[in-house]
């Protein structure tokens, strides 16, 4: 099938007024076309069908020469007056009649819709009609309108009618044309740069809008490949980099430790542990640069795990280091824990650096608790350990890959790297990190957010 041209907005809206003005037509000749065919069945009689039926009484009457008090009118009315004017018989009554009396005064005019026949004896009887079509049945005649009216009603109806269901219907369809625009922006918002935009609505305008957008994909997938091929190249290089160092770094840290074994004087020692210090923190350093190195680039397929035995494969890994300074590490959760889609290597990594800060700033013979809850909306990971708690400093800064300090929760030098690690991580699976004190000490809260839990 030959695909239909699309059309400026102008030609749009012209061509969807044309259709609603051929509707009315179409309804109004509708209308005439009932009233004909009723008029034909003799449901309805014509316009001039009461004019008809009078004349045809009025020759009676005037061949007759007298008043016949024997009429039976469906589609005219009549007055008959005695010689002296009163009114004797008439199809009227009520104020009708008094109306139709003072309309027809005088008696030697020619009316349109009025004759009178005058008698020997000196009466007169008026005859009047009326130009409209009529029911033919006279129960019909008193309940109903005439049938002109009852019709042009109908019509009207119909036309409201049919106005309210076009306009809903233009409207549907100019929105749906409108939602194409929409979605394109969804789309692109939501980074699906892979599916192409549909650009045919049928309107130019639209069309023009939407290959704008297809093209501003197209631009925008291309710059993101390249961008992201360029981000790759470089977390390798650093990650090669990283690796490179950590050689002469072992090196340079394990000379410094074998020389601080040695006799030597103050201010040689002094300088070999300047040395060792200095090499030790660059290496933490070149290994934080590492973990975040792997976390950027670790983009493997995600995977349903157990958080239960995620929790036992946590517990085999740090209780060896927990047992070092005699602390209990302890586990909340309940059975009925449902699996998640996370990056499995990511969440032990995360998990990992929380606990081992834990238990580096519990005292010897604390207690940790590592807990796991969920909701429909997130899976939750609780790690409370009974060490001095954070600085306010700390709870502003503790996440930050580098930052350090020297008093916060003891007394030694510290560096966000496990946390910030862990945030990232937190953040890849669409969560956050939280930091917060309780009265037993540093409470961090690991967050999965909604739409990462499944069944």
């Amino acid at each position: 099938m030959e695909k239909r041209k699309a059309i400026g907005l102008k030609g749009y809206f012209t061509r969807t007024l044309l259709l609603f003005f051929v509707g009315i037509v179409v309804i109004f000749a509708l209308a005439f076309i009932i009233l004909f065919l009723c008029m034909e069945a003799g449901v309805i009689a014509p316009a001039n069908a009461g004019e008809r039926e009078a004349r045809v009484e009025i020759d009676r009457q005037s061949e007759s020469g007298m008043f016949t008090n024997d009429l039976e009118p469906t589609l005219y009315d009549y007055i008959y007056f005695d010689k002296e004017g009163n009114v004797r018989a008439s199809s009227l009554e009520g104020s009708t009649l008094s109306q139709e009396v003072s309309r027809y005064t005088a008696e030697n005019v020619t009316y349109g819709t009025g004759v009178y026949v005058f008698y020997e004896d000196g009466s007169r009887c008026l005859f009047t009609w009326r130009y409209v079509a009529s029911f033919t049945n006279p129960t019909l005649q008193n309940v109903l309108p005439n049938a002109e009216l009852i019709m042009l009603f109908l019509a009207v109806m119909a036309s409201v009618l049919f106005f309210l269901l076009f306009v809903r219907s233009m409207g549907r369809k100019l929105g749906n044309k409108l939602a194409l625009v929409e979605n394109a922006s969804k789309q692109i918002a939501q980074q699906d740069l892979d599916t192409p935009i549909t650009t045919s609505t049928g309107i130019n305008e639209f069309n023009h809008a939407l290959q704008s957008m297809d093209d501003m994909r197209s631009i925008l997938k291309d710059t993101l490949i390249k961008q992201w091929e360029s981000e790759q190249q470089r977390k390798q290089e650093i990650a090669a980099l990283a690796h490179d160092i950590k050689t002469p770094l072992t090196v340079i840290n394990g000379n410094a430790e074998l020389l601080l074994e040695d006799t030597l004087e103050e201010k040689q020692a002094a300088l070999v542990n300047s040395i060792f210090s200095a090499g030790m923190r660059v290496q933490q350093y070149v290994g934080a640069l590492q973990q975040v190195t792997i976390i950027d680039m670790d983009n493997k397929v995600m995977e349903k795990i157990d958080i239960i035995l995620v929790l036992g494969d946590l517990n085999a890994i740090l209780s060896p280091l927990a047992k070092d300074k005699s602390i209990s590490l302890e586990y909340v959760y309940s059975e009925n824990l449902r699996p998640i889609m996370v990056y499995p290597s990511m969440l032990a990594r995360a998990l990992i650096n929380i606990v081992e800060n834990a238990i580096r700033f519990t005292k010897t013979g604390g207690h940790i608790t590592i807990s796991a809850c969920q909701n429909e909306q997130e899976t939750l990971f609780s790690v409370q350990d009974q060490g001095p708690g954070f600085s306010k400093t700390a709870m502003h800064h503790a996440k930050e890959m580098f930052w350090q300090q020297d008093t916060s929760r003891t007394g030694s030098r510290n560096y966000g790297i496990g946390l910030s690690i862990a945030e990232k991580v937190a953040q890849k699976h669409s969560g956050q990190l939280f930091l917060e004190n309780t009265s037993q000490g540093a409470c961090v809260k690991f967050v999965i957010s909604s739409g990462w839990c499944r069944q």
